[in-house]
């Protein structure tokens, strides 16, 4: 069994027969000072440790072992060494001394403890390498390999130079040492896998990097050529001995820059955890929309996801009758209180005529004498659908602390899509019942509606224009405004593979996506990357999603946008026009880095009256009674042709040369058609 392992597995084989030869070398040619032997013992044992670090990857790979586990295991591996090394002091120096008195000057008995003495260290070694290598090309945004690849060269260099050159000049063996130590301290910085993890993790980790640095730093002390340590390392070999120093260096340099990273981490990661649930919430909701369908379940759902989302001690919401409300799953609040609450909020007038989330204090209120729990604080918003109010998402929180505005628009948004997961759940329930398969496509339809803009934002530097007209009664284009930000304006227009309720489904989903990122990343490429990230949980394989993300920059007058896989943008300046078509895959498409890598963004200065136009393909595939597209030299014409008129003006003259070119023929495809003129000089 044992002969079959070590034939299927080759790098373990090649790690038992480079320990043997390495123990035969040293019990047959020990001490010897002839380069040969010494440059055989270098390279037997780096190909030790290249075996080695082979298998240790696969493992690491194979159980996908986490970062915070990773880092812990070279804390534990590190302290393991360190212990070796002191109880070799206190032991194996005395007994090497007098097994080798006893039977002779090449004693296999001590030859076979420093070898596995040996053995443990380039374990060790080998171990950390990977650790850090992993560290290194984690969630790089950018692939570059080549700093990396040139730190394995000169660390390779450094270690047999030592061999090599020792009685020609050692300052080339220093010199390769020096250059390796630079090219440590450059592959230490921009750590960015810290970002992804939780304030939790990240305490933890600062533990841990404080205690490999001590560990690490400890262990460099050990490495003193007049140690037992050092003196047996060098005796199988001076290159491994150079090496694991340098291994060790780049441990310090590495985890002592990862300390400070973690340190200015810390004072926003509640923050960043806070928005990650966020996103992770809504989306989780999206998928709600198009899964859960028993009223209870979501109810159940809603409130929970209410107190993640904002951080509440409570949770509940409330559906309106007529001019009554009934509270609907209560999470962590008692009944009496909600009644106390409600009564205060809804019919005392303090909510009247409410359009948006709102943070109410009771802290000076007479309800709160009245309350059985020391609630401070509530945010309610109101759950919409067809344009009334149908009852309100109400969140609460104790011990004096206050809700703050980011959270309120938090819960502003989350009860949007509340409001359109509790409409669908009853709208569905009623279609199953009453058979009405109509009534189902209307209220979708209205759905979209309202998930899409209800006016074009109106701005002083920017003329905007959007156009929407659905192919049935959902589809699956959307585009949507993004204006919180000071001095930027974002836009997103896209559209999903496929027609129907399932498209909108997924536009739906996509859209909540794009509206939460926007709020945590400025990057239009970083924006949709990370879409596209987020999508591979939930979206069918066979669904696919094309967008185009802008943004502009007031401020500097300057148009930033990527692609993935939509449709050109079109750029009409004095009269002439520039299409713009950068490299990028649809979402869905492809979830590996190779998403990123064929992702382009591209930035434009704007000059007064510079007109962009996006558009989805419904434009150019709109068909004939013959059958024949639209095409964009029909397109391209009837924009040149009125590229001179104001927005809504040319909008209006294409939507009409496409109607007159379909007329007689049904509308297959969805068209939304976006257009802004730039007025700032």
């Amino acid at each position: 069994m044992y002969l079959y392992r070590l034939h299927k597995n080759i790098h373990l084989t090649i790690s038992l027969l480079s320990l043997l030869i390495l123990f035969a070398v040293i019990t047959f040619w020990g001490g010897s000072n002839s380069k040969l032997i010494l440059f055989t013992q270098d390279i037997v044992t780096l190909i030790l440790l290249f075996s080695l670090t082979v298998q240790i990857k696969e493992y690491i790979r194979k159980n996908k072992i986490s970062f915070l586990s990773l880092t812990f295991a070279v804390a534990s591996l590190l302290g393991i060494l360190l212990m070796t090394i002191w109880f070799s002091r206190m032991f194996m120096d005395q007994l090497i001394q007098k097994l080798n008195s006893e039977i002779s000057i090449f004693s296999f008995t001590s030859n076979l403890i420093g070898t596995v003495y040996l053995f443990l260290f380039v374990f060790g070694t080998a171990a950390v390498f990977v650790v850090l290598k992993e560290y290194y090309f984690s969630r790089r945004t950018k692939f570059n390999p080549i700093y990396f690849r040139l730190l394995v060269i000169f660390g390779i260099l450094s270690a047999v130079s030592f061999t090599l050159f020792k009685d020609v000049n050692e300052s080339i063996s220093v010199g390769f040492m020096v250059v390796t130590i630079l090219l440590i301290i450059q592959n230490s910085l921009g750590i960015s896998w810290i970002a992804f993890l939780t304030k939790s993790e990240k305490y933890k980790l600062l533990i841990i990097s404080v205690v490999i640095t001590i560990l690490a730093s400890v262990l460099i002390g050990y490495t003193s050529s007049e140690t037992l340590h050092a003196k047996t390392l060098m005796t199988y070999s001076i290159g491994f001995y150079k090496l694991s120093v340098l291994v060790l260096i780049y441990a310090i340099i590495y985890f002592g820059v990862l300390l400070f990273t973690v340190l200015f981490h810390l004072p926003t990661a509640e923050a960043f955890d806070r928005k990650a649930e966020e996103v992770s919430s809504l989306h989780l909701f999206s998928s709600l929309i198009n899964q859960v369908l028993d009223f209870d379940e979501l109810a159940d759902t809603i409130t929970d996801l209410t107190r993640k989302v904002s951080g509440a001690d409570a949770s509940w919401f409330v559906l309106k009758n007529d001019s009554t409300f009934h509270t609907i799953s209560q999470k962590n609040i008692s009944a009496n209180d909600t009644d106390t609450i409600n009564n205060y909020l809804l019919y005392s007038g303090e909510c009247k005529s409410l359009t948006k989330a709102k943070i109410c204090s009771l802290e000076k209120t007479v309800v709160k004498t009245r309350l059985s729990e020391q609630f401070s604080s509530v945010i309610i918003s109101p759950l919409r659908a067809q344009s009334e109010i149908k009852g309100y998402l109400i969140a609460a929180r104790k011990s004096g602390l206050l809700f703050f505005e980011d959270e309120a628009k938090a819960i502003n948004a989350f009860s949007d899509y509340a409001s359109i997961a509790l409409e669908n759940s009853r709208l569905l329930k009623e279609s199953i019942e009453k058979e009405r398969l109509e009534k189902e496509l209307d209220v979708a339809r209205e759905m979209q509606k309202k998930l899409l803009p209800a006016s074009d934002p109106d701005l002083k530097e920017i003329q905007i224009c959007s156009v929407f007209i659905p192919a049935f009664e959902v589809g699956g284009d959307f585009y949507d405004f993004y204006t919180d930000k000071k001095e930027e304006f974002s836009f997103v227009i896209g559209d999903v593979a496929g027609k129907g309720i399932s498209a909108a489904f997924v536009m739906a989903e996509v859209k909540g996506i794009f509206e939460s990122l926007t709020k945590i990343l400025s990057s239009p490429k970083e924006i949709l990357f990370k879409a596209n990230q987020i999508l591979a949980r939930t979206l069918h394989r066979k669904n696919f999603v094309s967008a185009l993300y802008g943004k502009i920059n007031i401020a500097r007058s300057e148009f930033e946008f990527a692609r993935a896989g939509h449709c050109p943008a079109i750029l009409i300046r004095d009269g002439e026009l520039f299409t713009y078509q950068p490299k990028g895959l649809a979402l869905g498409l492809d979830y590996t880095e190779s998403f990123s890598d064929n992702l382009e963004e591209v930035k434009i200065t704007l000059e007064k009256n510079d007109t962009l136009i996006f558009y989805t393909d419904g434009i150019t595939e709109s068909k004939n009674k013959f059958n024949e597209d639209f095409g964009e030299f029909r397109f391209i014409d009837a924009i040149k042709a009125h590229s001179h008129k104001n927005v809504n003006q040319i909008a209006q003259e294409i939507i009409s040369q496409i109607s007159l070119f379909t007329n007689d023929s049904t509308q297959y495809d969805d068209i939304t058609l976006l257009i802004l003129r730039w007025n700032k000089n």
